[in-house]
């Protein structure tokens, strides 16, 4: 893998799907490999729906069993964090499990993209965070952000957090929440706060494939011979 990027966030049901699906869908025809390697509340019946599915489908590939355990071995029924789903289900997974999956699935690969489950701490194992997947892997992280009340303490932890690891940043995506605060103020606060890192604004989006709308987030894939950190680019607000 020359270029790899892992899609976090500051919490749950923010938007990293959306992000990872319209990358998947800006770099379909390049070799492009795009993983969620862990998905909790997976039903069969409903893949198209499934996080691994939209994913798929912004790829252009149809939806199928064997395409989705392909991207996603890790699919738990329950709608909880994937340690908890796992201890339900009796099954067990590890930060080096999840690690090791993407690593070989996405050798000799261009370009890999993976999603987490959950914000970055959420956990995987009775003792370990996705924040330990990058610890192994020290993949750049794209954070994406709401525009809730509250996300500039959020977001500003989760930077912290991984700045702690040593680990690189790409950018942060502010993804627009349902009835969220002023885009522009926010975005001018986290630029003034985090001068060195790009950002980008993802309006909310409708329609059947919203990854279709989304403006251009190529920019943040960084190069596994670089410093880890993408060239700053002006705020899009």
């Amino acid at each position: 893998m020359s270029r790899t990027l892992f899609i976090t966030s500051s919490g749950t049901e923010i938007g990293k799907t959306l992000v990872t699906s319209a990358l998947a869908h800006q770099l379909r025809g390049t070799d492009t490999l795009v993983l969620k390697p862990v998905v909790s509340g997976y039903e069969p019946e409903t893949a198209a729906e499934s996080d691994p599915g939209r994913i798929l489908m912004a790829q252009g590939r149809p939806v199928t069993e064997e395409a989705i355990a392909a991207i996603a071995p890790w699919r738990f029924k329950t709608p909880v964090a994937p340690d908890v789903a796992a201890r339900l289900e009796g099954r067990a997974v590890t930060a080096a499990d999840i690690a090791g999956f993407c690593q070989r699935a996405g050798a000799g690969r261009e370009t890999l993209i993976v999603e987490g489950a959950g914000g970055l701490m959420a956990p995987v194992a009775e003792r370990e965070t996705f924040l330990d997947v990058l610890a192994i892997t020290r993949w750049p992280s794209l954070l994406v952000v709401g525009s809730y009340l509250g996300t500039l303490s959020h977001t500003y932890t989760a930077v912290e957090t991984l700045r702690a690891r040593g680990l690189p940043i790409a950018g942060i995506v502010i993804s627009e929440s349902e009835g969220g605060g002023n885009i522009a103020e926010l975005t001018r606060s986290i630029a003034a706060f985090l001068p060195e890192l790009p950002l980008c604004v993802v309006p909310r989006l409708a329609g059947a494939e919203p990854w279709g709308q989304a403006p251009r987030l190529t920019q943040f894939l960084v190069d596994k011979s670089a410093s880890g950190v993408a060239p700053k680019a002006p705020a899009e607000i």
